[in-house]
């Protein structure tokens, strides 16, 4: 199997420092924050789902299986 490093991005509550998860709930945990592959759709779903200036977009490596 192949490995890739892949930038992802996960939403967190400013307010509660809990994450978004895939399902839109949240979560302390962040391996089960919902990982995005594109900034523009985490900033996209953060803006639906948050007031503006309650969350931080914070963006990391992964290593995923391709």
């Amino acid at each position: 199997m192949r490995r890739e490093v892949v930038p992802s991005y996960v939403i967190q509550s400013r307010e509660t420092g809990l994450f978004l998860t895939e399902e839109l709930g949240f979560s302390k945990m962040l391996r089960e924050a919902g990982r995005l592959h594109d900034v523009e759709e985490a900033a996209d779903t953060a803006a639906l789902n948050f007031d503006p200036g309650e969350y931080d977009i914070v963006m990391f490596w992964d290593l995923v299986q391709c």
